[in-house]
Parts: structure tokens; C-alpha cells; sequence
């Protein structure tokens, strides 16, 4: 039975439209449908005013202020033609409502002054509630605590639950925008509680929201991407209240999905203006310019950041102002404007963000103010920016990017006074507040953002210890800027049983669009971008996390584990390309040349290495075969200049490179061909690799798996298992879940498959299985990796080097899960070869050689070279 049927048949119709009219939130449709019914059939005028004061009512609760605002002005037309002076004050706290959602808050007020004079006893008391509201509204916290405070008392004595709760939100916010986290979470919390009792929980998923923007406020965005996400699910509707996706787009970019979150700010901001909601749409255009400068784009962010600025004046809201004004003024300087005009003003933004509680933003825009004054030759005038940036390492209610930004300023103004002791410790200390923060985060991609913090920080520190020459200094240093998303033991896989749905559906929606062709591919292709969206989104929820922040490798622990193999490590600093080498115990430092060119021929190499394997024409082989040759001298005299005169022949090589150069095929150098040579991405992964290479296996079985249409994986993996034991899994058993099974904590796992790579979305890289791809998100929910993986599959080796160069891909998903060794190709390897080369492989591996020197004997016995010893050579 409806609340209609209820409610209409059994009282007088004034005492209905009342009753009606204070529950338009809990039934916004059965409100509606009364409203219009009265409308249609009665005379009686209050009866009519009342029915329109619901259809505004109605239209504020479905976010339509443009509607609400034509429908409450006929209202108050009607109650003053009618000579109903309290059915006019009423109505006029409605348009009071409406027009600050629209953004006149001059409007507001002036309906709130008329609305007073007439108010008496419940309805006073909710005025005094708008009034707090409005206030806050206009950035004046303070006053509205004091004024909602007052209000909250009223109204529980009066059981007015709804305004009550309304009070809470606005105290709230307003205890959130003062920095007042906990006070804030109380409010919104006791706020929620009160709509879902009452049956509104569209209210209370709008509370959880909130909710969510405390949390990101603190600085802890693995649960304010919960609290969002928790918050659709319950009702939070983007459609009725686009500010959600304002919110969630902040947060977005917070992890450095920055194309998704300006995707989401442009719908919000068509929605807003569609519904005349005006208010939140200065919010949307701060958010827009946040996220280009995020993404290295400040160009794209004046703009937006200035229409925001003049939005937030006209709203009086003066400290959402100051903080689009210093957004504007870090882009601006960020493209070139340093002039002393700009940094005056740069300096002034950054006072007004402080004072209005805005202390990240204000030491953001002081940092970048003092970097530039330095760069354009102003010492005096940068010390001083640096010097009031500095002051955010004393770090406010949770802002990790404070402290790193402050830390960061010491750190620059230790470096202008000369003082090595100071900066290093600086440095240090910004890096151990990152690990810190970045060991809690399960989730891939938030987890390497949040290692971002950090990258300026390690060039800084890095830089200082190549001026320094002293090689094992800027070994240490090149330690601590590396550790990272890959380099540290997580204590339980991800979990979240949504995601292993949303990779299930995807896997049955690829496999499905193989067969499909016309409209039913089209939408097919729809259906797949939607569920890996999904499955992206899913899997920044996830839980887990790290046992604590990994401890850079100490030099003597190197030396000792080294014995008698070489070490190079490659590093990039401002555009040039350096290495530390360590042989016999000696480390030297070495200068290589520009960075791009050895990326240039490390790319030649690869490209003619492919083009080599896909072409069925010998002579055009023989070409590309000649060509790799001479790029692959290239590279060995850009990279291995510093140690090709002591690499005789069965000497291993560990090799730690930067960037790009994780893709280097190293056995098609000549001075690599037969030699062991281990890949790994920081010397802490390559240390924590011999101990896990050494630990028990939940599993004493070796696993053999091969894909489909591949036409000698079967019989590769086959011959493998006749060979070697264990368990076998082809065609329709080796689908995902099975091979996931198999494969958690097993000795070995090799497994024969079609890779593909996505330089795009690294984590939605896969192997093609029976029921379709395993992602490197399937792999990342193992509990424990395998101790060897072998990928017989194209370029399944490879990895995109994201910020402070942390690594994604799947072989490190796996070395992230507690593999030991993965080895894999860089470029495609022809398949009726490679099954050769993995029969060596094995053969050599079963008589207790060791990875690397494996790999590299059987890539020489049958001329291959695609394949890296990642992780540990074993």
C-alpha cells in the first residue's frame, strides 16, 4: 500500500498537505502525486499553495532548483494574493533553500529576513537552522557552529528529525572545511543515522558521502574511495546530486587516473548547469584545473581555475576563492609567468589559503613560487617562498602531502646554503612520511601515486649525491628513491569479492566478442570498456597492505650477496643518463650520455628484434637480423661502457636500470650472449628474491599450463610435465580459476599462452586461458606467488615504468606477490622456437642451475634473445 492510500483517504486535506509536505523526502513520488491530484481538483487556495510548496519541495529533493524556484515563486504569489502570511514565510524558507543551491546567496538572505518576521515556534526554529546553513555556505564556520549548535537542541525537542539531521550535515561540513576531521565525522555520522531511521536513505548514502570527504581530507584515500563507492550503492544518485562525481573525480586524481576524473568533472558540470545548479559548479572548474596540473598540464588549468575564483566571489564564498587564486597562480608560474608581480601574488595566495585552513594548498603554491624565484636567478626571494613552504613539515591533520611538500622545501633550501647533512635528512624524512602513508594502500595504482609524493624528493637527493661523486652515497640514495609499490612484503592479497565477479564477467564478455561480429561486436566492445572500468574502480577498493615500509639495501648486505657477480645500476638525472658499478667489491660512478639516446636504440633494438621474428621471408629475416646487430652494439656501448672490461666470459651480470631501459632484450648485446644477467628493479627486490628462492612452497608440485590457439604451447607444456612432474592443466582446465589455484605458492609455474601488453591500463595486461585472459589483477590476488614463473608468452616480461619508478605489469604483479624469479620475453618470440628454448631451459634448471645462467645457456643454444631473469637469478 502506498503512502498516498494511507494517508489521503483518512484526514482533512489542509492536515494531509502538511503532513505530506514534511515528508517529501522519505516519498518524493507519493508527494508529488498528491500535489498534483489537489492541484488538479480543488479550489480551496491555501490547499493549492500547500500543493505547490510540495512540488517545490519535490523538485529540491530530485535537484531541479530551476523547477523548485518556478514552482515556490507561483506559491508565494498565491499565499500573498490569499492573504496567508504563514504559508508565505514557509514557502519563502524554500526559496531561501533554492537560491542558494543556485548560487545567489544575496537571494537566500533576503528570503531568509522576509521569511523570519513571519515564523513562529517549529518553523523559527528551522530558520535559524537555514541561517547556519547559509553561513556556512559563505564560509563563515565559525559563526555557523555557533548558530547550528543553537538550533540542534529545538529541534530534537520538537522531534524534527529531518532538520535535525540537516544540522548535523551543515555542522559538519562546516567542522570539515575547519579542519575539525573528528568533530566532522562525528556530525555527519550521528547525521546519517538519524535519515536512516527515519526510511530516508537516499539522506543517509549522501551522509557516507561526506563521510568520504572527511576521509580524503585526511589524507587517507583508500577509504574515502570506500566511502564513495559504499555510498552509490546505497542511493547516492550522480544524476539527482552531481557534486558525487566531484568528489570521487578529486579522488581520482588523487591516485592518477587523471583522464577518468576530468571525464567525470565534465558530466558533472553539464549536469549541474542542465538541473540550474549554479552553486556547485564553481567546486567542478577548481576541480577541472586541480587535475590538470596534476596531470603536468598547467596550461589547462588557468582557466578553469579563474572562472572558479570568480564564481566563489560572487558567492561570497571567500575561501574557496583564496584557494582557486593560489591554483591559478601555481599554473601560471608553472608555464613560464615569473615575473616579480607574479611571485608577489603567489606569495599573497598563499597567506589567504593559510588563513581560511587551506595549509597544503598554501605551502603547494609557495614551494612552486620558490623553485621558480630560485630558477629565474632571485635567491633572496625563493628563500623566503621556501622558507613559509618549509613550514608545512610541522604537517596538518593527516596531509602526507604537507609534510612532503615541506620536507621538499627544507630539503631545496638546504641546497641553496650548501648544507649536504641537512638536505639528506630532509630527504629522509619526507620519504619515511610517504613510505609510511603508501604501506597501508593495497590498491595498485593509489599506491604508486602516492610513491609520486616521494619523486621529487629522491631527484633532489639524488642530485646532491652525484655532485658529491662518492658512488655509494648515490647508491643508497637511488635505494631509497626506488623502494616502492613492488619492493615491499604485503601481508594478505588484496581481497574484495566484487572484483573477482567483475574480472569473471570480463573474461566471459572477451571470450564472447571473439565470436561476435556487426552490431553485436560494437556491443560487445561497449560492454568490455564498461566492465574493465569497473574492474579498475573495484580495484582501488581493495584490501590488504604492507607489513611496514621497506628499508633501503645496505651496502655491505650488497657486497656480501654479490660475491663475485657485477652489478650495475643505471639512473637518469636531469635528462643524463649515469651508473654505479660494483665489481670485486669496488663501486664507481660513471656518466653514460643522454638518457634518450640509449632509450632511442634500446626501442631500434626491440623493433628489429620483432620485426626479425614476425617476418616469414629469409632474406627480409637476414635484413632485420643484420640491423638488430648493429643496434644491439649500440646499446651495449651506451650501457655497459663501465664494466665491459671486466666481464669475462661465465661472469654474471645483476643489472638494477631505470625507466625505459627495463625493457633492454640484454642477452642481444654481445657481451651478454651466454651470460647469466639478472633484471631486477631495485637492489631491496633483487635481496628479498634470494629469500624467497629459498623458502618453503605451500605446494611441492611444479604447475605446466598452456592457452589456447597457440599451436605448440600444448604439446611445449606437455613434453614439460612428461619431463619434469607435477600437475597438468590444458584446454578447457586451464581456465582462470583452476590455474589460479594451481599456481598459488607452487615451486614452478610455466605457463604456454598468447600475452598481451597494454601500455595503457599495465594491470589489464594478460594470458589467454581457456575461458579467457588472467589479468595481472588476477594475479595480484594470489596469496602467494610461485617461486619461479616461467611466461612462454610475447612480451609478457614487460612493464610501464610509472612515478618514482615503480613498476606495473604482470611479471610486477608477481615479484610484488612474493615470486622469487619471473622470466619472461620483451618482444615477441616466434612459438615453434621458443618451446626449444624452454626445454633447455628446464632441463638446465631440474640439474640445479640457477635461473639466469639457464635462461641465458638456452637462449644461446637456439639463438633467441627476447627473454629477461627478472627478480632473483637464483
Amino acid at each position: 500500500m502506498s503512502a498516498g492510500t494511507a494517508l489521503a483517504p483518512s484526514t482533512e486535506p489542509i492536515s494531509a498537505a502538511v503532513r505530506w509536505r514534511d515528508r517529501v523526502c522519505a516519498d518524493p513520488d507519493g508527494a508529488a502525486r498528491a500535489a498534483d491530484r489537489w492541484l488538479a481538483r480543488s479550489g480551496d487556495p491555501e490547499l493549492r499553495v500547500l500543493a505547490r510548496h510540495i512540488r517545490a519541495l519535490v523538485a529540491v529533493e530530485r535537484g531541479r532548483s530551476a523547477e523548485a524556484r518556478q514552482h515556490a515563486r507561483v506559491a508565494l504569489a498565491a499565499a500573498r494574493r490569499e492573504r496567508l502570511p504563514e504559508r508565505a514565510a514557509q514557502v519563502l524558507l524554500t526559496c531561501a533553500w533554492v537560491e542558494l543551491d543556485r548560487g545567489d546567496p544575496e537571494a537566500a538572505w533576503r528570503h531568509l529576513e522576509a521569511a523570519a518576521q513571519q515564523l513562529t515556534g517549529q518553523d523559527a526554529v528551522r530558520a535559524s537552522c537555514l541561517r547556519g546553513v547559509l553561513l556556512f555556505q559563505q564560509d563563515r564556520q565559525d559563526e555557523a557552529v555557533a548558530v547550528l549548535s543553537a538550533a540542534l537542541p529545538g529541534l530534537a525537542e520538537r522531534g524534527d528529525h529531518q532538520w535535525a539531521a540537516n544540522a548535523h550535515v551543515a555542522r559538519g561540513l562546516a567542522h570539515l572545511y575547519r579542519n575539525r576531521l573528528d568533530e566532522a565525522e562525528a556530525d555527519l555520522t550521528a547525521a546519517e543515522h538519524r535519515f536512516r531511521a527515519a526510511g530516508r536513505d537516499q539522506r543517509a548514502a549522501l551522509c557516507r558521502h561526506n563521510r568520504g570527504c572527511v576521509a580524503l581530507r585526511a589524507g587517507d584515500l583508500p577509504r574515502a574511495l570506500r566511502l564513495f563507492d559504499e555510498a552509490r550503492a546505497a542511493g547516492a544518485d550522480p544524476a539527482g546530486h552531481p557534486e558525487i562525481r566531484v568528489d570521487r573525480a578529486e579522488a581520482l586524481a588523487e591516485v592518477g587516473l587523471h583522464d577518468q576524473a576530468r571525464e567525470e568533472l565534465h558530466r558533472a558540470a553539464s549536469r549541474l548547469q542542465r538541473l540550474g545548479r549554479v552553486a556547485r559548479l564553481g567546486d567542478t572548474w577548481l576541480a577541472l584545473a586541480g587535475c590538470a596540473l596534476r596531470a603536468g598540464d598547467p596550461e589547462a588549468a588557468i582557466r578553469p581555475a579563474r572562472c572558479a575564483a570568480r564564481l566563489f566571489r560572487s558567492q561570497r564564498r571567500h575561501s574557496w576563492a583564496a584557494l582557486a587564486v593560489a591554483v591559478e597562480w601555481q599554473a601560471r608560474l608553472r608555464v613560464g609567468q615569473v615575473s616579480r608581480y607574479a611571485l608577489a601574488a603567489a606569495r599573497r595566495a598563499g597567506h589567504a589559503c593559510a588563513e581560511h585552513g587551506w595549509t597544503t594548498a598554501a605551502a603547494e603554491v609557495w614551494l612552486v613560487a620558490g623553485r621558480e624565484a630560485a630558477r629565474a636567478g632571485r635567491r633572496s626571494t625563493a628563500r623566503a617562498l621556501l622558507e613559509l613552504a618549509a613550514t608545512g613539515r610541522g604537517g596538518g591533520p593527516g596531509s602526507t602531502r604537507q609534510l612532503t611538500v615541506g620536507w621538499l622545501a627544507e630539503a631545496l633550501l638546504a641546497a641553496d646554503a650548501g648544507d649536504h647533512d641537512r638536505l639528506f635528512a630532509a630527504c629522509r624524512r619526507g620519504l619515511r612520511a610517504v613510505a609510511s602513508y603508501a604501506s597501508g594502500i593495497a590498491a595498485w595504482e593509489p599506491r604508486i601515486e602516492a610513491f609520486g609524493l616521494a619523486e621529487e624528493l629522491g631527484s633532489v637527493a639524488v642530485g646532491a649525491a652525484l655532485r658529491s661523486g662518492d658512488p655509494r652515497l648515490v647508491l643508497r640514495w637511488v635505494e631509497r628513491h626506488r623502494l616502492g609499490a613492488a619492493h615491499r612484503r604485503s601481508v594478505r592479497p588484496p581481497t574484495d569479492p566484487e572484483l573477482g565477479s567483475a574480472l569473471v564477467r570480463l573474461r566471459s564478455a572477451v571470450s564472447g566478442a571473439a565470436e561476435a561480429d556487426g552490431s553485436r561486436l560494437r556491443s560487445a566492445l561497449s560492454e568490455i570498456g564498461a566492465l574493465e572500468r569497473r574492474v579498475r574502480d573495484r580495484a582501488l577498493l581493495v584490501d590488504g597492505g604492507a607489513i611496514d615500509a621497506a628499508q633501503p639495501a645496505g651496502t655491505a648486505e650488497v657486497l656480501a650477496a654479490l660475491r663475485g657477480d657485477v652489478l650495475l645500476v643505471l639512473l637518469a638525472h636531469e635528462g643524463v643518463l649515469h651508473a654505479v658499478s660494483v665489481v670485486d667489491g669496488n663501486a664507481r660512478l660513471h656518466e653514460l650520455g643522454a638518457e634518450l639516446d640509449a632509450v632511442h636504440e634500446t626501442q631500434r633494438l626491440r623493433y628489429l628484434l620483432a620485426r626479425q621474428a614476425e617476418t616469414g621471408d629469409q632474406r627480409a629475416g637476414a635484413v632485420y637480423a643484420a640491423s638488430a646487430a648493429e643496434a644491439a652494439a649500440a646499446v651495449q656501448r651506451a650501457l655497459l661502457r663501465p664494466v665491459a672490461a671486466v666481464l669475462p666470459p661465465g661472469r654474471r651480470l645483476v643489472v638494477v636500470p631505470t625507466g625505459a631501459l627495463h625493457a633492454v632484450p640484454w642477452a642481444a648485446l654481445p657481451l651478454c650472449r651466454g651470460r647469466g644477467v639478472t633484471v631486477a628493479p631495485s637492489l631491496r627486490a633483487w635481496l628479498r628474491g634470494g629469500t624467497d628462492a629459498a623458502r618453503e612452497c605451500g605446494s611441492a608440485e611444479p604447475v605446466w599450463v598452456s592457452g589456447p590457439a597457440l599451436e605448440h604451447a600444448e604439446g611445449e607444456v606437455v613434453a614439460l610435465h612428461r619431463a619434469g612432474g607435477g600437475r597438468l592443466l590444458t584446454g578447457a582446465a586451464a581456465d582462470a580459476e583452476r590455474v589460479l589455484a594451481a599456481v598459488d605458492g607452487a615451486p614452478i609455474a610455466h605457463i604456454a599462452a598468447h600475452g598481451r601488453f597494454r601500455d595503457d591500463q599495465p594491470l589489464l595486461s594478460c594470458l589467454e586461458l581457456a575461458d579467457g585472459p588472467l589479468y595481472g589483477y588476477d594475479l595480484d590476488r594470489l596469496r602467494r606467488g610461485p617461486r619461479t614463473v616461467v611466461l612462454s608468452a610475447c612480451e609478457a616480461g614487460r612493464s610501464v615504468p610509472a612515478r618514482a619508478g615503480q613498476l606495473t605489469g604482470l611479471a610486477a604483479a608477481l615479484l610484488g606477490r612474493g615470486t622469487a624469479t619471473v622470466i619472461a620475453s620483451v618482444v615477441p618470440v616466434p612459438d615453434e622456437r621458443t618451446a626449444r628454448v624452454m626445454m633447455s631451459l628446464h632441463s638446465l634448471l631440474r640439474r640445479g642451475v640457477g635461473p639466469a645462467e639457464a635462461l641465458a645457456a638456452a637462449q644461446a643454444a637456439h639463438g633467441e634473445a627476447g627473454f629477461l631473469c627478472l627478480g632473483h637469478g637464483g
